[in-house]
């Protein structure tokens, strides 16, 4: 299948959904309600030291001055794409887009949908060839009381920082949005919480997975 270019901008809102802030509630991310509404937060004041002069990140700091530095890269329009899309037996369908630094990969972005109620996007950021953090989004959708048609989402989000090939940090995120309320919670809005990690695999494998189809991309299952 035939790569093509993306712009680097119409993803920024999906990775900004992901920043890490040190203060308060340990995040400052966006959301996205229902995958159909992003919201986008400012970088403003947040610390952007340059990915390529601070080495592999080998703490929780470095990783999120290093994620910060592609985010920034990411907006400014300096990371080159390509994008492939998929379907998996009409059961999972997505699309991959990868995003290199002077033909040095840095982050992978994979969305996908299986079956009707349920949506995923799992962004990861790498350095020297090595995952360093990967932000894993689950969006689960039903119908709900109320007025005809209404429905939520109840997301998941939990941001996973690795170093030395294992995670040594998890933080998760849960809230609700409901398609008729007046208002509904954001993502910068809902405090983190840490958890225990889940196992290295689960994170390394679908990333590996994906790595396989970067030049030599499908329009079928991916094999994970």
């Amino acid at each position: 299948m035939e790569l093509y270019r993306i712009p680097s901008a119409s993803l920024l809102g999906v990775v900004i959904a992901c920043w890490m802030a040190s203060c308060g509630e340990r995040t400052k991310t966006g959301a996205e309600q229902g995958n159909r509404e992003q919201v986008v937060d400012s970088l403003a004041g947040q610390t952007t030291g340059g990915a390529d002069t601070l080495g592999m990140p080998a703490t929780v700091a470095e990783i999120r001055q290093a994620h910060a530095a592609i985010v920034t890269k990411l907006g400014e329009g300096r990371l080159d794409s390509t994008s492939f899309s998929y379907s998996c037996d009409d059961e999972k369908n997505g699309t991959v887009s990868y995003y290199s630094d002077n033909g040095q990969l840095r982050m992978v972005v994979h969305r996908y949908n299986e079956y009707d109620h349920y949506s995923a996007e799992d962004t990861y950021f790498v350095q020297d060839s090595t995952l360093f953090f990967a932000f894993l989004k689950r969006v689960a959708w039903s119908f709900t009381s109320g007025p005809e048609g209404a429905t939520k989402d109840d997301i998941t989000e939990l941001r996973v920082y690795v170093v030395d090939q294992q995670p040594v940090q998890c933080l998760e995120k849960k809230f609700t949005v409901h398609s008729h309320a007046d208002s509904n919670p954001t993502s910068e809005e809902v405090p983190s919480r840490e958890v225990d990690c889940i196992a290295m695999n689960r994170v390394i494998d679908p990333y590996r997975a994906l790595l396989k189809h970067q030049h030599h991309p499908t329009a079928g299952c991916l094999g994970e």
